[in-house]
């Protein structure tokens, strides 16, 4: 690691990701991803330049707004989650997490990128994936598919510093927060009727 301060930002990471586990309650699933957006922000305002840095943070806290504001209408009463649910979910993510310090080292040496923003993307894309794979609620997929798109965008973004694609990249996220919107509103219109 080039600066062993990064460890703090990526370890908030970590907690984070592991919250949004253990809880089912759309708001604190919330706070936990902002949480995920503000430690990535931490580590890689290091590396590129401030005002590009503060772009991903403020794209992914709008993206969290605007997904929050159609969760509110329809998602009320979290369900309580069973204890053997729990273990599972945190046995796997473990694994998973220790599958990802595995791989870091080798990802970054191959793609030349400092160490902190490989490991920063690699457990967001982990966690992103595993996400995927076990939830069914609407809202929980598409903040999975931004967690999953972000990781993804870290790795893609410490290659890339043309200005345009960086913002091409800021309207992507954007589009999925608002799709995942819809959906969620869809789906309980539908419903309604």
């Amino acid at each position: 690691m080039d600066h062993w301060i990064n460890l703090l930002p990526i370890l908030l990471l970590t907690a984070a990701c592991i919250y949004v586990f253990l809880t089912n309650d759309w708001r604190r699933i919330l706070i936990a991803y902002a949480i995920i957006y503000i430690c990535a922000f931490a580590i890689v305002a290091q590396y590129w330049s401030f005002t590009f840095s503060l772009v991903k943070l403020i794209t992914g806290l709008m993206s969290l707004v605007v997904m929050g504001i159609s969760i509110n209408r329809y998602y009320s009463i979290p369900l309580k989650k069973i204890k053997s649910e729990l273990i599972f979910r945190l046995i796997a993510l473990c694994l998973i997490f220790i599958l990802v310090n595995f791989m870091v080292y080798r990802i970054s040496n191959y793609l030349s990128i400092s160490l902190e923003i490989v490991l920063a993307a690699m457990l967001l894309i982990g966690f992103g994936l595993f996400q995927l794979g076990i939830t069914h609620e609407s809202y929980k997929i598409f903040l999975a598919i931004l967690v999953l798109f972000f990781g993804f965008e870290l790795i893609f973004s410490a290659n890339e510093v043309s200005l345009l694609v960086n913002g091409l990249l800021a309207v992507v996220t954007m589009l999925i927060a608002l799709m995942g919107s819809f959906m969620i509103i869809n789906e309980f219109e539908t419903g309604e009727k």
